[in-house]
């Protein structure tokens, strides 16, 4: 699916955030422009098939207050996309088997306005994960690399 106006803006919520350990992947090619939230929900993905922890995004909010706080970037090397994309799991002709989908949302930022953009959206079985405390993954663990 694409957004209605084609979009370089991406809304991290986890492991792309600045200061996380996928961040250097996106560093060079991308411009931050602010903090604010999707609404819907994260949840703490315990994946055998990688050896650190990360969240999955699940748009299934049932109220406004539930919150997924994201930093909006704007990738200006689109050559980045198949590196985000992959890290991902996301194959756009096997939807089903994706691990994530890269939908478009809407980023509600801090100053008030509102930022179409795209976002990795989990797509696998999330039964026996937590939710993220307050929907902001920085609750539950740290930077772990050194950010800007």
């Amino acid at each position: 699916m694409q957004p209605a106006t084609p979009t370089s803006l991406l809304a991290v919520y986890g492991t792309l955030r600045r200061g996380y350990r996928n961040y250097p992947l996106i560093e060079r090619g991308s411009t931050h422009l602010g903090v604010g939230h999707l609404r819907g929900r994260l949840i703490h993905v315990a994946s055998p098939v990688r050896r650190y922890p990360y969240p999955g995004y699940l748009p299934d909010g049932s109220s406004a207050a539930s919150r997924a706080v994201v930093e909006v970037v704007d990738i200006t090397d689109a050559s980045l996309w198949p590196s985000l994309d992959a890290l991902e799991r996301y194959v756009l002709d096997d939807p089903d088997g994706s691990e994530y989908l890269r939908l478009p949302t809407t980023a509600h930022m801090v100053d008030g306005s509102a930022l179409t953009c795209w976002t990795y959206v989990y797509n696998a079985d999330t039964e026996g994960y937590a939710d993220v405390p307050h929907g902001d993954w920085a609750a539950l663990f740290p930077p772990d690399v050194t950010g800007p």
